[in-house]
This record gives structure tokens, sequence and C-alpha cells, in this order.
């Protein structure tokens, strides 16, 4: 009997047949699933890059929410300043002026003219003196107010960066598990 007309050979041809045929579908489906892993990883990583601009972009908004908070009351805190410093001058110059009449009273012409003279001098010279110690005061409590309104924001990203960092990772993740997904589906 021939090959050919054996019905066991002949049974035997069309399971080949019918399992060739089965291969030839699951290597169709396993190409599509694999096109859809790809596709999605794809459109994982758009949204990630998505959420990472947006992240910094609310991160340039709020500092420059900050920077117009801050500015107004630094402006504010150095016109106080100032103000305090105007009234400081005010009082010491009038306490000067009015110890130095009554030395002038008693003193005679020549020492009268003769410190006259160096009044100026020694007026502007405690003028700039208490207004460098007036400016070093208010340069330090600026650095503070600054500080101070810095130091949430600072916290504020620190607290955000991991979250963004989880989420970029997650993603990652979850695209290398289709990936592995696919192959044990190929290799089983």
């Amino acid at each position: 009997m021939s090959d050919s007309t054996n019905p066991e050979f002949e049974r035997e041809r069309q399971q080949a047949g019918e399992g060739f045929r089965a291969v030839s579908e699951i290597r169709q489906k396993l190409d599509i699933l694999a096109e859809h892993v790809e596709s999605r990883k794809e459109a994982l990583e758009e949204e990630i890059q998505e959420h990472l601009h947006e992240s910094l972009s609310n991160a340039r908004d709020s500092m420059e929410r900050i920077e117009e908070n801050i500015a107004p009351k630094v402006e504010k805190a150095i016109r106080t300043k100032l103000e305090e410093i105007d009234r400081k001058m005010a009082c010491m110059n009038e306490d000067g002026l009015e110890a130095v009449r009554e030395e002038l009273v008693k003193a005679t012409p020549e020492i009268t003219k003769k410190i006259l003279e160096d009044l100026d001098k020694v007026i502007a010279e405690n003028t700039r003196f208490v207004k460098m110690e007036i400016l070093n005061e208010v340069r330090e409590e600026l650095n503070k107010s600054i500080q101070s309104a810095i130091t949430p924001l600072n916290e504020k990203l620190e607290k955000e960066l991991p979250a963004s960092k989880a989420l970029s990772m997650t993603a990652l993740i979850l695209a290398g598990a289709a990936i592995l997904g696919v192959i044990w589906f190929a290799v089983r």
C-alpha cells in the first residue's frame, strides 16, 4: 500500500495541515498583539512627555506667581524701612541741631563759626552711617522674607517631582510587562 492511499497517513497529513493553519492563525494574532503593544507603548510615552511638560509649565507658573506676590511685599518693606530711616534721620537732625544751637549760644563767635563749618560734615557722616546701618537691616529682613516665601515653593516642587517620576516609571514598567506578556504568549 502506498503512503498516499494509507488512511492513517492521510489523517496525519490532515492533522498536520490543521496544525499548520492553527500555528498560522496564532502567528497572525501574535503579530496583531505585538502591533497593539507597540502602539500602546508609544501612546504611554507621549502621555508621559505631556505630563512632564505640564508639570514643568505648572512649576514655571508657580514661580511667576510667587514673584508677583513677593514684589509688592518687598516694595512695601522697603518703603516702610525708608520711612523709618527718614523719621530717625529727622529726629537725629533735630536732636543734633538743638545740641549744636545750645553750644553755639554758649561758645564764642570763633568757636561758633568753626562748629557751623564742621556741623554739615558731621551730620552728613552720621546720616550716611545711619543709612548704611538701616540699609543692612533692610537687606537682612528682605533676605529672610524672600527665603520664607520661596521655601513653600521648593517644598511643593520636591513633593510633585517624585509623583511625576513615579508616573513615568509606572508607565515604563507597564510597557515592559506588556512586552513580556507578548513574548510569553509567543513562546507558549
